[in-house]
């Protein structure tokens, strides 16, 4: 396995989930990048969850200097967060590869996520407040932290429904042994197309932390304007947006899931596949 080539690499049929949607800027290029860095994870002999260890790190340091309103940290940041995307593609691919995939490791990726995103939102706050003086940029970027987090445990079980029903096949062992039969339909949503979606994708990561990206190089290009005697920059205004108006959606879509008893639904329906596994 150390001795595999890029071009056996790169010809492998599982190296990209088609579950994910990055968009074109993840497709033509981070992927192709990520190539690169997963031949050197393999050829390292670093494993799928290792890799997402150094996605989390690497997230978390871009979040800490965002927070210093410098240009070279700020563009420093901004290149740790996209190697943190990087990093979020490569895992999975090593992971593929070296059929490593599992339930635990897609959790570890999902708790990378609610600890890198949060992050990145305070990060930005604090540097927004450095750069224009206005205090708010500390509460929007905390609002929009908190309330990034994901609350309900259904996600968690969304993940775990996810990779068990959509990698049912060879290229995954263990879990191709499994006896699923489609009715558990553990992580499938309505409407997954709809336009709406598309719009909540861009508000979800990766996309938001490339929005960041844009904003936080606008703010380095240009001086922060004036009006009405206070400063304002791209960053503090998508923190004003966002950070009201995030806490009222997570507010709507714990609701939701409550009275459809989604939670439930899913744990009963996972504690039943693994039943099915274990009582072979």
């Amino acid at each position: 396995m150390a001795d595999v080539t890029l071009k056996e690499l790169k010809n492998f049929k599982h190296r990209i989930n088609p579950e994910e949607r990055q968009g074109a800027y993840g497709y033509y290029f981070i992927r192709p990048f990520s190539l690169y860095l997963t031949f050197l994870a393999i050829r390292a002999g670093l494993t799928a969850n290792q890799v997402t260890v150094l996605q989390i790190l690497s997230g978390v340091a871009g979040a800490v200097c965002l927070a210093i309103p410098t240009t070279a940290f700020g563009l420093a940041g901004l290149a740790l967060l996209q190697l943190g995307f990087v990093f979020d593609n490569v895992d999975g691919e090593v992971a593929r590869f070296r059929k490593q995939a599992s339930v635990t490791g897609k959790f570890l990726d999902s708790v990378g996520h609610e600890i890198v995103v949060p992050c990145m939102f305070f990060g930005l706050g604090l540097g927004t407040y450095f750069r224009t003086g206005n205090f708010e940029s500390i509460i929007f970027g905390f609002l929009a932290g908190f309330f990034s987090l994901r609350f309900d445990i259904a996600t968690l079980y969304q993940e775990a429904g996810q990779l068990i029903e959509s990698k049912l096949n060879q290229a995954y062992d263990y879990y191709a042994s499994f006896k699923y039969t489609g009715a558990e339909n553990l992580y499938k949503r309505k409407n997954e197309e709809s336009a709406i979606r598309m719009v909540f994708g861009m508000f979800a990561y990766p996309a938001t932390m490339n929005i960041i990206c844009v904003l936080v190089l606008l703010d380095l290009w240009l001086s922060p304007f004036m009006i009405a005697d206070r400063q304002f920059s791209f960053a503090y205004v998508f923190l004003l947006i966002y950070g009201a108006l995030l806490p009222l959606r997570r507010v709507i879509t714990i609701r939701k899931l409550v009275r459809a008893r989604e939670t439930e639904r899913k744990y009963v329906s996972l504690v039943e596949l693994m039943q099915n596994k274990t009582g072979e």
